[in-house]
């Protein structure tokens, strides 16, 4: 047996026995006995951690001798691969990442036993953690066990997928699976607070706060490296994994709504159960085989799997709800509706995207952009009008102040439309426009009073939200694509720019052989962008070996953005993009990042 294997296996039953004892302290009417046991489940959490470490440091271990014995090994690394992307490698597969994401759920337990009170609702939340933490290492032990070794040694390894040897690819898998980990705790500590008649409110707030955060660094990195590493000219593809990620954000923002509002305690306890279940139904989705996706690990046998433990967080779920029997009551006072009404368009959007993402294979129905495109738009809209409208209201309810706030908001609106209008004849940015400054002038007039770091956090959050619409409007409705052929030391006119190619060169180093083209872009005769996209063919056994090294001149106001798609030593093929505002995108979703980071740091 596997040294790494068998740290996995004593990582298991110390997370059982852990689960166990959390549980039986917790729920038992002995004094003395409670305490006892949740010590021994405290100091089983801490073993267990541990024991998930080392097992997973001697994977790393594994990938950096180049221990090709080792099938996972062999399938994802080269001897040619630097050490970042040897480290990166370790959960660039499906075996991998999931010993990650059991080693990310020991180290919040262990942060939660640090951090929170050590009562019995904590007691109990962690056992509901290290219970779901058991059932994944079950899968480690059988189904995805990343330490199988072949009956020989290939003197090669298969190497990483050229696709994931970027930064971004590096990063977002283990921020994606941080902010999973952290997606399961809302549930474990709503369940558990109501179970022992408790509140629990802030704390449930700080988990998803954690989770939204992770899961919003992992989306706006995936983002980043679609755009930058495929060579398509955008960065959201509605793919079924990439709405995967979406879904638990969903929830978890809806969440964030409303976990402060007494009135929405059921509404916000199956929001927390709905992020936790979405968790696992994105690993369903990613990990399954069953859902065709370029990002998918392909078929597999876990699938089942997933879906009977998803089943049976829903029934748990369920039955704690059941037992105590919350209900949902909603204040018509206007403050309360917006957020209700912010709260349905969230779970409008989950159920869209839902839909959409499960349809070809529930259904058979090919389900492509324009379909997400004509219902998320609209409800982007709403969703951003109704921000303004909530910060106008401010947290009590003053009609005089509200109607003077939705004036001036109105007003600012109008004149930014008409300004807008005028300046680009651009119908639909305009009225973005004019949408995003009726939204901005509330959250700006809210300043000058004096507002705590919880707010503020809520309000960089939303301006970044704003400048987001901005730029997902304007470069999905307004982007130019040109599909062209350039010939050495000619100009290639279309539209308002002029494109020509100075040279096509050809190179290589250790780990690849390179195309390169120097095209400069000019636009109304100025010289605008100098842009070399490349083909990059690696010297792999994979028959994936060959990508597209995009090339991006960004500016404020626009992207230039090119794509090597064929080539020759006298001419290329290229895709050409013009993307207005797409860095609004990037600054908009940082800001909300920002945001929640500020949240988190004030606590209670």
């Amino acid at each position: 047996m596997d040294i790494g294997y068998l740290f996995a296996l004593f990582g298991f039953l110390t997370s059982v026995y852990a689960s166990y004892s959390f549980f039986s302290g917790s729920f038992s009417k002995s004094k003395r006995k409670a305490q006892a046991s949740l010590k021994r489940g405290e100091q089983l959490t801490y073993t267990s951690f541990v024991f998930f470490l080392i097992s997973y440091l001697i994977l790393t271990y594994y990938f950096l001798i180049h221990d090709f014995s080792y099938y996972y090994v062999y399938s994802y690394s080269d001897t040619k691969l630097s050490t970042a992307y040897l480290i990166s490698a370790v959960w660039a597969g499906r075996e991998g990442s999931l010993l990650l994401w059991i080693l990310y759920l020991a180290l919040l337990s262990v942060l939660a036993l640090k951090m929170d009170a050590k009562d019995k609702v904590l007691a109990t939340s962690l056992g509901i953690v290290l219970a779901f933490t058991s059932a994944l290492t079950l899968l480690i032990l059988t189904a995805s066990n990343p330490f199988v070794k072949m009956d020989f040694t290939p003197p090669e390894g298969y190497g990483l997928n050229p696709l994931l040897r970027t930064p971004e690819m590096a990063l977002h898998p283990p921020t994606i699976f941080l902010g999973y980990a952290a997606g399961i705790f809302p549930f474990a500590y709503a369940a558990s607070s109501l179970l022992h008649g408790e509140e629990w409110r802030n704390r449930v707030r700080f988990w998803t706060l954690l989770a939204w955060i992770f899961l919003s660094i992992g989306i706006l990195l995936g983002g980043w490296w679609a755009y930058k590493t495929l060579g398509w000219g955008g960065y959201w593809a509605w793919d079924p994994v990439e709405n995967a990620s979406l879904l638990p954000w969903i929830t978890a923002t809806a969440l964030l709504h409303g976990i402060m509002r007494k009135r929405f305690e059921a509404l916000n306890y199956y929001l927390a159960l709905a992020t936790a279940a979405l968790v696992i139904l994105a690993t369903f989705i990613t990990r399954s085989g069953i859902i065709e996706s370029v990002h998918a690990f392909g078929e597999n046998p876990e699938g089942p799997v997933y879906l009977f433990y998803l089943a049976a967080l829903i029934v748990v779920g369920v039955a704690v709800e059941r037992k105590v029997k919350l209900k949902l009551e909603v204040n018509f006072e206007p403050r309360e509706l917006t957020i209700f009404l912010k709260i349905l368009i969230f779970v409008l959007s989950l159920v869209t995207i839902l839909l959409g993402t499960l349809a070809p294979t529930l259904f058979n129905v090919a389900v492509g952009r324009e379909y997400y495109n004509r219902i998320e738009i609209p409800l982007g809209v709403m969703l951003v009008i109704l921000l303004g409208i909530c910060i106008s209201l401010d947290w009590v309810y003053r009609r005089d102040e509200f109607l003077k706030r939705l004036k001036v908001s109105i007003v600012v609106g109008l004149i930014s439309f008409v300004l807008a209008y005028f300046t680009t004849k651009l119908t639909i940015a305009s009225v973005g426009v004019g949408i995003f400054a009726f939204s901005l002038v509330p959250h700006l007039l809210t300043l000058k009073q004096g507002i705590n770091v919880r707010k503020i956090g809520g309000y960089v959050t939303h301006v970044g939200l704003l400048l987001l619409f901005i730029g997902v409007m304007s470069s999905w409705i307004y982007e130019e694509h040109y599909n062209l052929r350039l010939d050495v030391n000619e100009e290639t006119n279309v539209k308002d720019y002029t494109l020509l190619l100075k040279n096509v060169r050809f190179y290589e180093d250790e780990e690849k052989s390179v195309v390169e083209a120097t095209v400069e872009v000019f636009e109304k005769g100025e010289l605008v962008a100098t842009l070399q996209p490349k083909q990059l063919f690696y010297k792999l056994m994979r028959q994936d070996r060959v990508v597209s090294g995009v090339d991006i001149e960004s500016k404020l106001t626009k992207d230039y953005y090119m794509a090597l798609s064929g080539f020759s030593k006298d001419y290329v093929f290229v895709e050409f993009y013009v993307v207005p505002l797409v860095s609004f995108v990037w600054i908009g979703s940082t800001l909300m990042i920002v945001g929640g980071i500020i949240s988190a740091s004030k606590r209670g």
